[in-house]
């Protein structure tokens, strides 16, 4: 690509970005909640095909329930989250990463949700995306422990601290929960009984975590060989460039009469010239266009001819 295909050096905006697979799943979960609402307005039986009943699942249920929410606040929860840490697994590992992960989370979840119940009660539904925010959640944070957030406690009181206890307090309430309330809570049994009374789902939380681990430790693993592999085949390359750009910002001490040359740009290859060009670029990017010399901008244009 060469410099006159550069947006800022047309004076044109750059093309719009389309929208990212974050949103459109956040968008996809508010439109079945909107449909819920039509649903028991209009007193119709419109999604019920997509709860998963544990007396009786169909095996698009264990996903298709996490298009489903148990009132606004829980949406609401799910939805700052996945905004939040999904973003950060797109950007750093694709959209396909994050929607595999908020699958693969949702599904474990729900796996690990059934096996809590066995031989308990089984009726009971099973509704949201948590799990599958969960997982997005570890694949998001897991490194960056040290880094300090801030959330905003019921909406408006600040709380400051490292992810790293973020965490740990959320894991430790899901083991507690899925401990003393869920699991007691779903079975008949003489000597132990539920603590608490609540209607959270601790055990699918508890699987998307699970999941999520699992998905940080392979998508990092394949990042690494990937890294690892293209820094072994383009090291030569990455040395002729860098030695070749160094050559570069030296043409403009041929006007001062020194006897360093650049190489011709018709005597560089595509991949070379391209290196050199986008060290150029990012130079203009970071302090405008006349934080140039007049040898780098001769160079510009060489190189933008070049690659014509």
């Amino acid at each position: 690509m060469g410099i006159g295909d550069r947006a800022y050096m047309r004076n044109l905006r750059p093309a719009r970005e389309p929208i990212s697979a974050t949103a459109w799943v956040v968008g996809v979960l508010v439109a079945f909640f909107i449909l819920n609402l039509v649903q028991e307005s209009a007193g119709a039986d419109l999604l019920g095909w997509a709860m998963l009943r544990e007396s009786s699942p169909q095996a698009w249920q264990w996903l298709t329930h996490g298009l489903l929410h148990d009132g606004f606040w829980h949406l609401l929860g799910n939805c700052l989250i996945l905004w939040w840490t999904g973003a950060i697994v797109e950007r750093e590992h694709g959209p396909r990463a994050l929607l595999a992960v908020l699958a693969a989370g949702t599904l474990f979840g729900a796996l690990a949700w059934a096996l809590t119940g066995l031989g308990g009660d089984r009726s009971g539904l099973l509704v949201g995306i948590s799990s599958g925010v969960y997982a997005l959640m570890l694949v998001a944070l897991l490194d960056k422990l040290d880094h300090q957030i801030t959330l905003l406690l019921f909406f408006f009181l600040p709380v400051t601290l490292k992810v790293r206890w973020l965490l740990i307090a959320i894991t430790l309430f899901t083991v507690l929960g899925w401990a003393f309330a869920e699991l007691p809570g779903r079975h008949a049994w003489p000597q132990w009984h539920a603590a608490w009374d609540d209607a959270i789902a601790h055990s699918a939380h508890l699987g998307g975590l699970v999941l999520g681990w699992l998905a940080y430790r392979r998508l990092n693993q394949t990042n690494l060989r990937v890294q690892d592999a293209q820094g072994y085949v383009n090291t030569s390359d990455s040395d002729d460039a860098s030695a070749i750009a160094r050559d570069a910002y030296a043409a403009e001490e041929i006007s001062s009469g020194t006897n360093n040359e650049a190489k011709s740009p018709a005597s560089l290859t595509k991949g070379q010239a391209r290196a050199e060009l986008d060290t150029l670029l990012d130079k203009i990017s970071a302090g405008g266009f006349g934080s140039l010399t007049a040898g780098e901008k001769r160079r510009l244009e060489e190189l933008s001819a070049r690659l014509r």
